[in-house]
């Protein structure tokens, strides 16, 4: 004798995620009402060149003017959008607890020798959990075609106040926020 259980209607909702928007380029934050809007980029001050290899092990800091960020986000379901390229593993954006100082923020940062790029320090990263929500593909040229991954990136635990930054394999371009 089989026994079959059928529930009808029984789904487990998901949450409703935004429609992405339309520049690839930034990083978005969702707002109380599920609208997404961009974190301000700004670049980091260092010495390196992290696109060239190192010519030794070294560790420095990458700084960013002035004491805070000019956003201001609350742990409230804290949710970031981003778009990776198609089969980039594991995604290229981490998010890092920021120093601050009177008239700055930074964080540190590792080179090794005769390696390209750069990775911060386990104890300022923020384990987040990583969604891909949808699989765009994005006319490159007549005929081509790329695909890219909108993605969400959601913090594991609740973020402490302080400054934060999302990096990616760029310095110049860092998406800073702070919790009050």
């Amino acid at each position: 004798m089989i026994l079959c259980l059928t529930i009808a209607g029984l789904s487990i909702p998901q949450d409703a995620s935004p429609d992405p928007p339309n520049d690839f380029t930034k990083i978005y934050y969702a707002t109380g009402d599920n609208k997404l809007l961009a974190l301000p980029f700004e670049s980091g001050i260092t010495s390196m060149n992290v696109f060239a290899p190192a010519l030794e092990d070294k560790i420095t800091r990458v700084r960013l003017n002035g004491s805070k960020a000019e956003t201001v986000l609350t742990n409230e379901k804290l949710s970031f959008f981003v778009f990776v390229a198609d089969r980039m593993d594991p995604p290229p954006h981490q998010l890092v607890r920021l120093t601050r100082s009177r008239s700055e923020r930074s964080l540190k940062i590792s080179l090794i020798k005769g390696r390209k790029g750069y990775a911060p320090f386990e104890e300022d990263n923020v384990q987040l959990g990583r969604r891909i929500l949808k699989r765009l593909r994005v006319e490159a040229g007549k005929n081509r075609f790329l695909f890219i991954n909108y993605m969400e990136l959601r913090p594991l635990a609740s973020l402490p106040p302080g400054e934060y930054a999302i990096i990616g394999d760029s310095l110049a371009d860092i998406a800073t926020f702070r919790i009050e």
